[in-house]
């Protein structure tokens, strides 16, 4: 599982391993730190709490899938943005409002999966739909 840390903010790149239960994980990282690449660190996050949400590609449509990948590739989610909805418009030879209603479609799939995934304690119990 990749983590948000320093490295990655300056540039660098975070990799993650996932080891077998019954492997002897010191071992593992031991023979990957003796691999003295420069710049390099060895983490055991393994107790560290992390956070996994769900999200089966098949939630997506294809149209969905093909034009979010696309997206993600020229750089729309970026920043600063690389491509903008008129780029990608162009590249699917249709109109920005198409581009815009996939790519809704997409992000609202995927951001219903993280609320399913958040513990109730997370989540806001403020409503929006009540009227004063």
């Amino acid at each position: 599982m990749a983590t948000n840390d320093a490295s990655e903010r300056d540039g660098g790149h975070t990799v993650s391993i996932e080891i077998d239960p019954g492997a002897d994980v010191a071992a593992v990282l031991g023979e990957i730190a003796e691999l003295d690449v420069n710049g390099a660190r060895v983490r055991d996050v393994s107790g560290e709490e992390r956070s996994a949400v769900p999200v089966d590609p098949a939630d997506l449509t294809a149209v969905q899938r093909q034009t979010l990948l696309r997206a993600v590739e020229a750089g729309y989610y970026s920043d600063p943005r690389e491509a903008t909805l008129s780029d990608l418009a162009a590249e699917f030879d249709i109109s920005k409002s198409a581009v815009s209603q996939r790519l809704h479609g997409a992000e609202a799939t995927i951001v219903r999966r993280v609320v399913e995934g958040m513990d109730r304690e997370d989540r806001p119990t403020t409503r929006f739909d009540q009227r004063e």
